[in-house]
């Protein structure tokens, strides 16, 4: 028998969760392309009509899905900034080390957030977070150009550098193209921390 998701075990903002965690699965498992409402009502235990007490639509679904990871992105990288205060260049390095590994612990999600197939309809939830991870890059930017530690650019200007750079390796990364363990911690690190250390210090003689 299928749940009754009012007066059976999902309650108020259970449900919504609950939902969330299914199409999560789903999305893990099968990627955004396999993902529908009716799956997720599924692996949810629910009925057909549940999901649009919260959701509008899949797109719906999918945008907080990648709200979500836009929301770890940023604590991860506002975490890894925190260890190492006053000093913006090795605040860089480790959000990039940050970076690459959440997008290896969260592949599908990272696929998701940055495949452009989200779309944001006004959403300012989903904005605000999606805007948030580039403001925390770029705050680091900005505190390493006061310092003088960076160039004299626009900030803007210099974490596109940064993103792109971090990002590029991640998805590498994530794809398995690189010859590295990526059960090295270590192994892994190194890498990450060569090519932040690059993107700081450039490639020139």
């Amino acid at each position: 028998m299928v749940p009754n998701e009012t007066h059976g075990r999902y309650h108020h903002g259970d449900l919504k969760n609950a939902l969330i965690q299914a199409a999560t699965t789903v999305l893990v498992e099968k990627g955004a392309a396999a993902l529908s409402l009716r799956e997720v009502t599924k692996v949810a235990g629910v009925s057909h009509a549940a999901p649009y007490r919260h959701f509008r639509d899949k797109a719906a679904l999918l945008r907080v899905l990648a709200q979500g990871g836009f929301e770890r992105l940023t604590a991860a990288i506002n975490t890894a900034a925190e260890s190492s205060p006053h000093n913006p260049e090795q605040k860089l390095i480790e959000a990039g080390v940050a970076y690459v590994r959440n997008a290896l612990q969260h592949p599908e999600i990272t696929r998701l957030m940055f495949a452009g197939t989200v779309e944001p309809r006004q959403d300012h939830a989903y904005l605000a977070a999606s805007a948030a991870s580039y403001e925390a890059l770029l705050d680091i930017i900005r505190e390493g150009i006061e310092q003088g530690s960076f160039r004299q650019q626009p900030p803007q200007q210099l974490v596109l550098v940064a993103w792109a750079s971090m990002h590029g390796l991640a998805m590498l990364v994530v794809a398995r193209l690189l010859e590295v363990d990526v059960d090295d911690e270590q192994a892994l690190d190194t890498l990450i921390r060569s090519v932040a250390r690059n993107v700081i210090y450039g490639i020139v003689k």
